[in-house]
């Protein structure tokens, strides 16, 4: 199978994979969930998230991650600072091929904020590097079609400063090599800035209207905080609506 590093740097700044597992470590802030929609109803009501030891099980609907807006459930903490963080997407339930499950930062809760996604789509045949550099604005991606691949399949997303970078690969074993969406041009620099405290978390779509999808995740290095005894997180912002 062949691996990608889904890197996005400033001038002067290069990252690679090689950052070692061990500081591939959630923050210990404790998790959250949030529906987050807009106000053309298109995304079914009803996202949840369970986490069961290191499974986390996401429930979630929307139009999409992407354009202006977006529509989905945010299993997610308040965080500040740079972090490395993993997860291994088990499976997505295939409501669309661009339902997807991935690794975002993201500002604010509003449909329109600011946001870097790494994620794996349902179709089961690429990983995308995606971003909102404004708010309320339109959205660019970098895509790659790996030979072969396959769930489970590992997402990384790593930011330092204002630099994002990622990778994908099997569980934990990244590779390194630039992603381009034409398998010559390599990813544009990407320089972002998130103010402290921001959001952090693992953003599923069923990219579907009036449909849910389930998406299995693993989350690597976790440490949890604070869920009831039954593993299961209620919906606390609720329905998020905003003008889209």
């Amino acid at each position: 199978m062949r691996r990608l590093l889904i890197v996005a740097i400033a001038t002067g700044v290069a990252l690679t994979a090689t950052i070692p597992a061990a500081a591939q470590k959630w923050p210990a802030e404790d998790w959250q969930v949030a529906v987050i929609v807009t106000t053309d109803n298109v995304h079914e009501d009803g996202g949840e998230a369970t986490l069961d030891g290191d499974e986390a099980t996401l429930i979630a609907g929307g139009d999409d991650i992407w354009n202006n807006a977006d529509q989905f459930t945010f299993f997610y903490k308040e965080v500040s600072g740079d972090f490395d963080v993993a997860i291994v997407v088990q499976s997505i339930e295939f409501t669309d091929q661009w339902a997807k499950a991935g690794i975002m930062a993201r500002q604010t809760l509003e449909p329109g904020s600011i946001n870097v996604l790494a994620a794996a789509r349902a179709q089961d045949d690429l990983v995308t590097f995606q971003w909102r550099a404004g708010p309320g604005g339109g959205s660019s991606s970098e895509r790659f079609t790996p030979d072969g691949a396959s769930f489970p399949t590992g997402i990384r997303l790593i930011k330092e400063g204002d630099v994002f970078s990622g990778d994908w690969g099997e569980g934990v074993e990244w590779s390194g090599d630039p992603v381009t969406r034409d398998g010559v041009t390599s990813t544009p620099p990407l320089e972002l800035e998130l103010s402290d405290p921001y959001y952090l978390g693992i953003a599923v779509t069923s990219h579907a209207a009036g449909a849910l999808t389930t998406a299995i995740v693993d989350v690597i290095a976790d440490t949890p905080k604070a869920v009831d005894p039954n593993g299961k997180l209620a919906t606390t912002w609720g329905l998020i609506r905003a003008l889209r």
